[in-house]
């Protein structure tokens, strides 16, 4: 079936992916020279916007703030115009969804966010949060002060790769400045608000910050924080502020997380996070300290398990809309067609050369006077076709085309003297074969060195190797077949930090002589990562995986410790507060557990030994400590 798109000024738009009730956002694609494109987000204001001219002068000037913004975390702004009488905005396209669709999706599939990746998701959303706080004017240098307001799940973007992105500050500033005279045009965003937002009270980057910690609540209990049956109710909450307890809905939050939920929920701005800055410290700290072996490969592996087929139908459709020319030679505007099952085999073949059953973007080039034949044979002969020997006046035949009258009489002269056809088809043949002989080597001398055997004087001698190298330059590219194994089996296999979808033992072809990076990831077993170079076929690689410390748990109370009972377990000290809750031991092992009031002095000490994955309660009575018997008859 045939795919319609819409020419948008240099723009094709390619299919809308997002609409509300003042924009409408599309895939977009650009064109540039040599038929390099480029994926894009065009959002176009509706028509009934672009007519009101305080709401024109509005988005102009948070167009221009928003050009500003240059962070890894915040999508970037490209271009801005009109075409059609309606605005635009030209962002970069981010391959995933919103938090919001995220959530949606994995709430169908009964699954959640751990721990460590919603601190991860909020932790880079501060980083680009405050980019934009700190953001100065490149024109003046000064700072330009930018408050997002508007922020919501449905303005965090997540890639399949694992990338954190606030989208809309380009027009949250304006859509809120207009919705204060538009009644209903903020509904459902009411929930997201600060107290000062919602009592009309002027608003600054703790505004964010709120608004942010309101995103962190909801996914560490899986629940709405500000929610009501109607708006009205929904804001009186919001200026109520009253936070439910973070543990007393997930007891598996750690009581340091609790207490940056709290601090950037304080109804007080001036008892809030002062700066995003401060808000990121404090998750990078938490993060690093509980969850030292996050890494954000984990995540982008676990978006692509999580949406694999929507991931691969996404890079299907781009591939399709690759293909895709959106002007004509004059330059006019023009609706173009692309034809959908014309990509599925060119992707079948991409398949086989890509690890994760993705394939790369094929671009169509456009006319140009470049020589593209053997770019625009792609996917149906890998053959060289020798070039065309230059025109001469015994070689020339007229250009023939259907339906022209030079064409009619071509076809009947052939057809009535077809010896005469045979013999002249014959010389031109072999004219053609001699001048490819004789000229060969000066079109394609890579190939005929290659083929041929080495000549003593006409033909370059190629500097060889030495022997100790171990390879040749053709031979690095030459495919090698690995076998990935380990001990025990059933271990998943990454290949250059991506997932290739296979369990141990497994083969995979590799490049010669290529260094690689080969991981294998197995519950309930040590990360196993190392660096290979495959040399030979059948090459092995095979991994004895350690299995994870087994673990127990204690849960520990102190009697008589006072406010701040110093603890040690196994001669460390322990900074969590009292009581502790599900606290990780070494399962099977003596444990020594000791305590000290440092303003009493009183002690006690216990040792404890507990099974894999046991629970157990332990209540230290601080007493004061015995002196041995002979210190007492002194």
């Amino acid at each position: 079936m045939a795919k319609v798109v819409e020419s948008f000024g240099k723009y094709v738009l390619l299919e809308k992916i997002a609409s509300g009730g003042m924009a409408e956002v599309y895939l977009a694609k650009s064109t540039g020279a040599s038929g390099v494109s480029k994926f894009l987000a065009v959002k176009r204001i509706l028509p009934q916007f672009s007519d009101n001219p305080e709401f024109i002068e509005m988005f102009k000037e948070e167009a221009k703030i928003a050009v500003n913004l240059n962070h890894g975390n915040v999508v970037s702004i490209f271009d801005f115009g009109v075409e059609k009488k309606q605005f635009f905005l030209v962002m970069e396209y981010v391959e995933g969804q919103n938090l919001r669709q995220v959530l949606n999706h994995l709430k169908r599939d009964s699954k959640n966010f751990t721990i460590d990746q919603i601190v991860y998701i909020i932790k880079e959303v501060s980083a680009g949060l405050d980019h934009a706080h700190r953001c100065l004017d490149g024109t003046t240098g000064k700072p330009l002060n930018i408050t997002h307001r508007d922020m919501s799940p449905q303005n965090v973007m997540l890639s399949f790769e694992g990338e954190v992105k606030i989208v809309d500050f380009g027009i949250a500033k304006a859509e809120s400045q207009v919705e204060t005279t538009r009644a209903g045009t903020i509904k459902g965003k009411f929930g997201y608000m600060s107290p000062e937002q919602a009592d009309g009270q002027t608003v600054d980057l703790r505004t964010d910050i709120f608004s942010l910690g309101i995103i962190l609540w909801e996914l560490l209990t899986n629940d709405r924080l500000f929610q009501s049956n109607s708006d009205a109710g929904t804001l009186r909450k919001i200026r109520e502020c009253q936070i439910p307890p973070l543990r007393k809905l997930n007891p598996s939050v750690p009581l340091e997380l609790e207490r940056i939920s709290n601090k950037a929920l304080a109804k007080d701005k001036g008892l809030r996070y002062q700066t995003a800055a401060a808000f990121h410290r404090d998750l990078n700290r938490f993060l690093n300290t509980q969850y030292p072996e996050f890494s954000p490969h984990d995540f982008s592996v676990y978006m692509k398990s999580a949406f694999s087929q929507m991931f691969i139908e996404n890079r299907k459709k781009l591939i399709e809309f690759a293909k895709i020319q959106n002007t004509s030679d004059d330059g006019t505007s023009m609706t173009s067609t692309a034809t959908l099952t014309e990509t599925t085999q060119d992707l079948g073949e991409q398949q086989s050369k890509d690890h994760d059953g993705v394939s790369g973007l094929e671009m169509d080039a456009p006319n140009s006077s470049m020589d593209l034949s053997e770019l625009k044979s792609k996917g149906k002969s890998k053959v060289l076709k020798p070039p065309r020997p230059a025109e001469s006046s015994w070689n020339k035949r007229p250009v023939t085309r259907p339906g022209t009258q030079t064409g009619v009489r071509a076809q009947k002269k052939s057809s009535g003297l077809p010896w005469v056809s045979l013999i002249l088809l014959t010389l031109v043949g072999g004219s053609v074969f001699f001048f490819w002989k004789q000229n060969i080597k000066t079109f394609f001398p890579a190939r005929v060195a290659a083929t041929e055997p080495a000549q003593p004087a006409p033909v370059p001698q190629v500097e060889t190797p030495p022997v100790n190298s171990g390879k040749t330059e053709s031979a690095s590219k030459q495919p090698i077949a690995v076998i990935f194994d380990s001990e025990p089996h059933g271990a998943h296999i990454y290949l250059n930090g991506q997932d290739t979808g296979m369990i141990t033992p497994a083969r995979q072809t590799v490049d010669a002589y290529e260094d690689f990076t080969i991981s294998f990831r197995l519950d309930g077993y040590q990360y196993y990562e190392k660096r290979e170079r495959a040399t030979q076929q059948g090459y092995q690689i095979k991994a004895s995986l350690l299995p994870l410390p087994k673990m127990g748990y204690i849960n520990l109370e102190v009697v008589n410790g006072g406010l701040n009972p110093v603890v040690f377990i196994n001669g460390q000290r322990v900074n969590d507060n009292l009581p502790l809750r599900n606290y990780a031991i070494p399962a099977g092992q003596a444990v020594r557990i000791q305590a000290h009031n440092p303003f009493t002095g009183l002690t006690a000490e216990q040792v404890v030994t507990v099974g894999y994955n046991q629970r157990r309660q332990i209540n230290l009575i601080l007493s004061q400590q015995r002196q041995p018997s002979n210190q007492r008859r002194r």
